[in-house]
């Protein structure tokens, strides 16, 4: 599959989450649409210097998941990594239109961080430090993998 490259089409990328509503159903998975954008939001802030995580993923394996991030498979389906809770989170912004803005300024916030730090790495519990090329592929695959869970193409 090719993926878009939406950490640079973050206007295109509003458009098609404004297709959203609070009542819009996935098509797997158990997260709403307004929690898909504050878990996008959060995998940002991972990778704009914002928050801070431990990798998870045992040490003999980041090479296998980084390898994956080289590819273009598709993120599997009903994957739920360690890190996401079991039970629903209390959203952090009060409606959908304000997280989707939320997630546009993680982006501007992204490029501003790798601008500053291009030599950087910044650590994703599943797939280990990352530099800007890997998180870059890791978006554009996740940002898919959730626009198709909502059904947007």
């Amino acid at each position: 599959m090719k993926f878009i490259n939406w950490t640079n089409e973050s206007e295109r990328l509003k458009e098609k989450l404004k297709q959203l509503s609070p009542d819009s159903k996935p098509k797997w998975g158990r997260m709403d649409a307004h929690q898909m954008i504050e878990h996008l939001i959060l995998i940002f802030e991972m990778s704009n210097g914002t928050k801070i995580v431990k990798v998870l993923t045992p040490e003999k394996y980041i090479d296998k998941t980084q390898a994956f991030l080289l590819t273009d498979q598709e993120m599997p389906k009903n994957y739920v990594a360690e890190f996401i809770p079991k039970d629903p989170i209390p959203y952090k912004w009060s409606n959908l239109n304000l997280a989707i803005d939320a997630l546009s300024t993680s982006i501007e916030k992204y490029h501003s961080y790798w601008e500053a730090n291009s030599e950087d790495l910044c650590s994703h519990p599943v797939f280990g430090r990352l530099n800007k090329n890997l998180w870059n592929r890791l978006h554009n695959k996740h940002i898919t993998h959730h626009l198709l869970q909502f059904g947007i193409k």
